[in-house]
């Protein structure tokens, strides 16, 4: 046994320059990779259907026309885009769709996206003169892939344009591939009414809660499994490995994309279900700042009021920030912002704990408040509410015609009805 000498202390190792330098570049080296996943150090990282349908189930599909409903998010972890990979292993493509947003992702909300091309493919809007495939674009074609990213909110429209693809694909009886992905929101929290049909739109297409805590494979084995979509196509999910649900976006190991022009993190995801009714009642809920759905405010707010009237955000895993900020026009983002080029009086959400996050919660609970505190401020117009909320209990209680505890029990009666029909759908433990 070795012992150290007691006529002298022990020193601190020394690192010689070259030592210093080969650690610090290992460092910055394994930071980089394991950030944007380059290269998976571990088998634990969630591995996207993508992956597996490129290596497994594609190469017996050669010889096929296909059509990719696709877009920036398309991407395989190693950054390739799907499309580039399946036209390197050979691949018919024989159209693309893509969803709001563009193929590219950088047009903002709400504007018409143009038909386009790559390759010699043609990228077919469905964000333009039509919101489903038609019957002349989906000609030659043997099978539908989808695979984009999702944010896990009934009015983002992606879930829609799946909805549409699904019926195009009934309409032609081809089969549809649905490359899974996470719910960046996660799979476990359920929150909202259920739409219903008098207020469906393009926002909202589907008897969904606000936050269904589904993938889009389960979604669409939803739909199919609830008719929610017509007969005639065989569905095909392919199932990502290690996702949990109880995982949200940051114990995925997986880089993210940014999803449209104003959904810059996954933070801003799990906020955009609630955040986005402030925008509803005269609160600018971060557009035209490079924070949207993380931050809100109006020249009139009071912050420190109205963060002490929220207990400093703790009941929703939350710390709150007051600031003050000016929204402005961001071109290919938002353009004429609610209080454009006028200072605004804020609040910024920091998120601590996403699973105590109930988010349409919280963003009721805002709205509350603030009814109470400055009820001459808000304003809205019912029917463009009741088409984002699912119902008319929102806007009823703005009126005044119901309590904000029958709001919220009859949400959680809706909120436990989907949590039981969903149950026969889920993939993932």
């Amino acid at each position: 046994m070795s012992r150290l000498n007691p006529t002298k202390p022990p020193g601190k190792p020394r690192i010689s320059a070259k030592g210093f330098s080969i650690f610090l570049i290992t460092g910055i080296l394994l930071f980089c990779f394991t950030q944007g996943r380059l290269f998976p150090i571990t088998d634990k990282l969630v591995k996207l259907g993508n992956e597996t349908f490129l290596t497994q189930i594609s190469p017996a599909l050669k010889g096929k026309a296909l059509g990719l409903v696709v877009n920036h998010t398309s991407a395989l972890p190693s950054g390739k885009s799907l499309v580039q990979a399946l036209l390197d292993k050979g691949h018919d493509i024989q159209a693309i769709f893509s969803p709001e947003h563009g193929f590219t992702g950088a047009v903002e909300a709400g504007k018409v996206v143009k038909n386009s091309e790559l390759k010699d493919i043609t990228i077919y809007s469905l964000y333009g003169e039509t919101r489903k495939p038609t019957h002349e674009q989906m000609e030659g074609i043997d099978l539908l892939i989808y695979d984009i990213q999702d944010v896990g909110a009934r009015f983002y429209t992606y879930i829609t344009t799946l909805k549409y693809i699904l019926e195009a694909a009934a309409e032609a009886q081809i089969p549809v591939y649905v490359l899974d992905r996470p719910d960046p929101v996660g799979g476990e929290i359920v929150e909202g009414p259920l739409m219903i049909p008098e207020f469906e739109s393009f926002i909202g297409a589907l008897p969904l809660p606000i936050r269904y805590g589904l993938t889009p494979g389960e979604l669409a084995m939803m739909m199919k499994g609830e008719k929610w979509v017509p007969p005639g196509f065989d569905l095909h999910v392919v199932r990502m490995k290690n996702w949990k649900r109880r995982f949200f976006w940051k114990d995925t190991g997986l880089l993210w994309i940014p999803t449209s022009p104003n959904m810059p993190s996954p933070e801003a995801a799990i906020l955009f279900p609630g955040s986005s009714f402030l925008a509803a009642i005269q609160l600018n809920e971060g557009g035209g700042t490079t924070q949207p759905f993380l931050q809100f405010g109006a020249p009139w707010l009071k912050p420190l009021s109205l963060m002490n009237s929220l207990n400093g955000g703790q009941e929703f895993g939350v710390e709150l920030e007051a600031i003050k900020y000016t929204p402005r026009s961001l071109p290919g983002k938002v353009l004429h912002p609610i209080y454009e080029n006028r200072p605004c009086n804020g609040i910024r959400v920091h998120i601590n704990q996403p699973e105590k996050l109930f988010s349409v919660r919280f963003g009721l609970e805002i709205i509350r408040l603030v009814q109470e505190e400055w009820p001459d401020k808000i304003s809205f117009k019912a029917f463009d509410l009741n088409r984002m909320f699912g119902n008319e209990l929102l806007s009823r209680f703005l009126e005044g015609n119901i309590s904000y505890e029958t709001l919220i029990s009859r949400m959680i009666e809706e909120e436990e009805i989907f949590k039981q029909k969903r149950q026969k759908y889920l993939l993932y433990e």
